[in-house]
């Protein structure tokens, strides 16, 4: 194991006391942040009609717009309920890793997170609330998150897969959100929260960022694991963000075609329209994972195998 190098420590402690400054004078509100007493009076879009998962399918054509409608807030609210499941899972895992000093070396890091988990907290009870206001409700928590800190929890001092994941998939989550609601017919309150969580939520993947880009010499297994890993995980992310069957369940289509599951994730997942959007959110990604060494050569053909290579040459030769 690898000592943390002075550099790194002070860019770290550097980085997060500007988080932490933050945080402190702006952070969410569960009751002061957000229009709650702004009521729905009509069928409110909360996702850009080009961002709904069927749009540029065949599917389009076989919705009606009260229902095309609909699936614009119930894939808005499958994120809001993924949010409630994470950071709640968030809370539990870092309020523990704290108690058994997981960042007792690292003391301006132990302050972050106080500021850290606090922020998490308040987001599961906002985008509770939010479902209440638009009258839906929680989704299930998906299967692949119940383990999630178990399997993921880290191999060296830090938890720095752990870190790491969860940085990964808020970045992807929020990318998705913050895009889904840049239109002037998206609903005020749902660009309200989305964009509220967003502001704070880059406080948090840029802390993520940090400590991976700082701490990453301190554990080779991790290093490994994350350049041979990341792009499968991100496919899945990515793909698995798009929709949620349920919500094809709920608003019971009247076209039969929505019965079938398995044809319609095929047209929604591999649509040209879809690719366009999907190298939209990832190439932030991509040139971060570049820059912090996470994208390694010697496991390009795993980024080729998951569909990335037409996004990563681009910024490969440009950082060449």
């Amino acid at each position: 194991m690898t000592e943390v190098s002075a550099l790194h420590l002070q860019r770290l402690n550097q980085v997060t006391e500007r988080l932490i400054a933050s945080s402190e004078k702006k952070s969410m509100s569960t009751l002061y942040s957000h229009p709650w007493d702004e009521p729905v009076t009509e069928a409110p879009y909360l996702r850009r009609k080009e961002r709904i998962s069927i749009y540029g399918t065949p599917y389009w054509e076989k919705a009606t717009e009260e229902e095309i409608q609909r699936l614009s807030l119930e894939e808005m609210v499958t994120w809001w309920a993924a949010f409630v499941h994470l950071e709640s899972l968030v809370v539990e895992y870092y309020m523990r890793e704290l108690n058994n000093d997981a960042f007792d070396d690292l003391p301006i890091v132990r302050d972050y997170m106080k500021h850290f988990i606090k922020e998490e907290l308040v987001h599961t009870l906002v985008f509770k609330k939010a479902i209440d206001y638009f009258g839906s409700s929680l989704y299930a928590m998906p299967p692949f998150l119940r383990s999630f800190y178990d399997d993921n929890a880290g191999t060296g001092r830090y938890p720095l897969m752990a870190v790491y994941l969860t940085m990964v998939i808020e970045w992807i989550a929020d990318q998705y959100q913050r895009l889904d609601v840049e239109a002037d017919y998206v609903h005020p309150m749902a660009k309200a929260v989305v964009q509220e969580h967003w502001r704070e939520e880059m406080r948090h993947i840029k802390w993520g960022q940090q400590m991976v880009q700082s701490l990453i010499s301190t554990d080779d297994e991790f290093r490994r694991h994350a350049q041979e890993l990341t792009p499968v995980y991100v496919r899945q992310l990515i793909d698995q963000g798009i929709t949620n069957v349920e919500c094809f369940d709920r608003i019971g289509f009247a076209d039969p075609a929505f019965q079938d599951h398995e044809a319609l994730l095929d047209a929604v997942l591999y649509s040209e329209h879809r690719q366009q959007l999907n190298s939209e959110l990832i190439r932030p990604l991509l040139h971060y994972f570049i820059q912090a060494e996470i994208y390694h050569p010697d496991y390009h053909d795993i980024w080729v195998s998951q569909g990335f290579e037409a996004d990563l040459m681009p910024l490969l030769k440009k950082a060449s």
